[in-house]
């Protein structure tokens, strides 16, 4: 039975001073996909845009542009959504994990050329060969290629510290790798890394997670936050959806906003602001069932 979810996320920027202008490309519009269907979505700015267009970018995301030509001291964008999410089907088990390298290298010319630009390095997501050695420690000869994606979650998330103080957008995966900490698009991105070493393609997924408050309290508005998870191409099976940061497979709970090689190419916000000096930026995320 399909789960129904409800999305607010609000960003808001405060300026130093008033900026002259903005302009923004926003990936806050839930992506259609095989098991998720959007009900409805919404998008507010203040102050109102002069112009705002819809569109789809490289990778099929939706994507929302708009512009505000005029002074202003800070800026507010909301989004709302409802989702309808099916439950994930995987079969209890799969082909030895090599049969998806060798598809690719062997297989559709079609397929490998498609594949080709998630098992490749990014901009976001260089291959090093620390982040290969931890994928090998999963990854043995003949292993079932999804016990060894769940083998090569569950060390990441038992190896590595989720802290949101120890990284920026920009921090290298090198440093994350030394610094064993991180958050979950850090950890995002080392397990792609890693797949792609193997020579499996992989891709970043950004979206939410559904989280469940402590037992006896209730649930906080605006205490979610985005997310990010991995995707990995496997041979008779698709694409399959796996979080590093839980060191779980994607389920039900997990909400796609897009997907593309590395965070750069699916930022929630991302523009330009022309002046206003210094800014503060606050997210608030809730996420509620029914």
């Amino acid at each position: 039975m399909a789960s129904r979810y409800r999305i607010h996320h609000e960003t808001e920027y405060r300026y130093e001073w008033p900026a002259d202008s903005a302009w923004q490309l926003a990936h806050l519009r839930p992506r259609q996909t095989a098991r998720q269907t959007l009900c409805d979505h919404v998008l507010r700015v203040e102050p109102a845009p002069a112009e705002m267009a819809e569109g789809v970018d490289y990778y099929g995301n939706p994507v929302q542009r708009f512009a505000v030509p005029a002074p202003h001291a800070g800026l507010q964008v909301v989004s709302s959504a409802e989702v309808l999410v099916q439950p994930s089907r995987l079969p209890s088990e799969a082909d030895a994990w090599e049969a998806s390298a060798r598809a690719l290298r062997e297989g559709d010319p079609a397929l490998r050329w498609e594949l080709a630009q998630f098992g490749l390095g990014s901009p976001f997501v260089p291959l090093l060969p620390e982040a290969l050695l931890l994928a090998r420690q999963e990854f043995s000869p003949g292993r079932d290629a999804l016990d060894a994606l769940l083998g090569l979650a569950r060390r990441i998330r038992e190896r590595f510290r989720f802290d949101p103080d120890a990284t920026q957008v920009g921090t290298p995966l090198a440093e994350v790798l030394a610094r064993r900490r991180g958050v979950c698009q850090d950890f995002a991105h080392l397990m792609i890394s890693g797949l792609r070493g193997l020579g499996l393609p992989a891709r970043y997924v950004s979206g939410y997670l559904l989280t469940e408050p402590p037992p006896g309290q209730a649930r906080l508005i605006g205490a979610d936050a985005s997310h990010a998870w991995v995707a990995v191409w496997l041979s008779g099976l698709g694409w399959v959806d796996v979080d590093p940061t839980n060191g779980r497979m994607a389920d039900q709970g997990f909400i796609t906003l897009g997907w593309g090689r590395d965070y750069g190419d699916v930022p929630p916000l991302r523009g330009v602001v022309r002046g206003g000096g210094a800014q503060r930026l606050s997210v608030r995320v809730t996420v509620m069932p029914g």
